[in-house]
């Protein structure tokens, strides 16, 4: 679908945003069922961005201590073009900041970014719900209650869901099925919600059902070994069928830095299969080296920041299908939109 096309398949007309989430900014837990009705009307589009992390690049170059300058210029441009867009609602998922939670951490930092990311998110058009979904570097590494109970303070629910004019969203903490060392209760918990809100007899009026985490379930094969960047063969594959076999087709992340994604086979719950949607960064994006495991650490080659390079993804939703294309900030600016959607 070429640019103009795009444009104007997210330039789709108002919201479908009841009145209670209008001006809201991150998702709390009485306000997670409000940002569109149950009932499909008409196709409309959502954006979703991934990594803004600021933060990160200055880890990337200790030599060039600027802080997280460039990362906010990109935010501000994502923030720019989802007002533009007005598409129904924005996401971001995970690693909305660098500097990760607990006491042995730099805390002023932290506190800093925390600040600049929601000065921000302020100028999101206040029609367009923003929500947000925790990544590692937002609730550590090895999350405890105490960096969960940072996180909800700070940002809002680390997992919720939310209808969107007839389309379940349902955004989850991936960080549990990461490392759950210090988190045993608190992945009970939420992995019994996951299975009850999947499982809900209202689910099955859903036009579709979207998941949302941050850490994929796989990269680039359902059956790639387990490594850094992925969650581990047994936890996906439960994952993966019990997404399927409730209809859930999709599963947008980020953690990569690196746009990737593949689709899994469940021809016993899903015709069409599972696929996972892998966004590269708003803010600093890896490359991957020729010589590393691409799914490790040493898989890392360099760090690229950039307009060229960094950019969202324009998700079309219709009511047979979801399709989805990633755009640079130099490729968005491609993007002709004549007056308020």
């Amino acid at each position: 679908m070429d640019l103009v096309s795009a444009a104007n398949d997210v330039q789709n007309g108002d919201h479908g945003i009841t009145r209670s989430t209008q001006g809201k900014r991150f998702i709390s837990s009485d306000e997670h069922d409000a940002i569109g009705g149950m009932e499909w009307d008409r196709p409309f589009s959502f954006v979703q961005l991934a990594d803004t992390q600021l933060g990160m690049y200055e880890t990337f170059n200790t030599k060039n201590r600027s802080g997280w300058d460039q990362e906010r210029i990109l935010f501000d441009r994502a923030i720019e073009e989802i007002n533009r867009l007005q598409p129904a609602f924005a996401i971001v998922c995970g690693d909305l900041i660098n500097e990760y939670p607990g006491e042995q951490n730099n805390r002023q930092k932290r506190a800093a970014q925390t600040r600049d990311f929601k000065a921000t998110c302020r100028e999101v058009d206040p029609k367009i719900p923003l929500v947000c979904v925790c990544g590692n570097h937002d609730v550590g590494n090895r999350p405890t209650p105490s960096t969960i109970r940072e996180y909800t303070n700070d940002f809002g629910d680390d997992h919720y869901s939310f209808w969107c004019r007839g389309v379940k969203c349902i955004v989850v903490n991936s960080q549990f099925w990461k490392d759950d060392t210090d988190a045993l209760e608190l992945r009970r918990v939420h992995d019994e919600w996951l299975e009850q809100e999947l499982t809900d007899a209202v689910v099955k009026r859903a036009k579709h059902v979207i998941s949302f985490g941050h850490i994929p379930l796989f990269i680039h094969a359902a059956d790639e070994p387990d490594g850094y960047f992925n969650i581990d063969t047994s936890t996906r594959n439960s994952l993966v069928k019990l997404f399927a076999a409730n209809g859930c087709k999709h599963y947008f992340c980020g953690h990569y830095h690196r746009n990737a994604g593949a689709i899994a086979n469940v021809p016993d719950a899903c015709e069409t299969g599972f696929e996972v949607i892998v966004t590269a960064a708003c803010g600093t994006n890896l490359t991957t080296s020729p010589d590393g495991n691409p799914l490790e650490i040493d898989g890392i080659d360099k760090d690229e920041i950039g307009s060229g390079v960094s950019g969202l993804r324009v998700v079309r939703v219709q009511e047979t299908e979801i399709s989805h294309t990633f755009y640079t900030f130099d490729e968005l600016a491609q993007l002709q939109i004549s007056g308020p959607a």
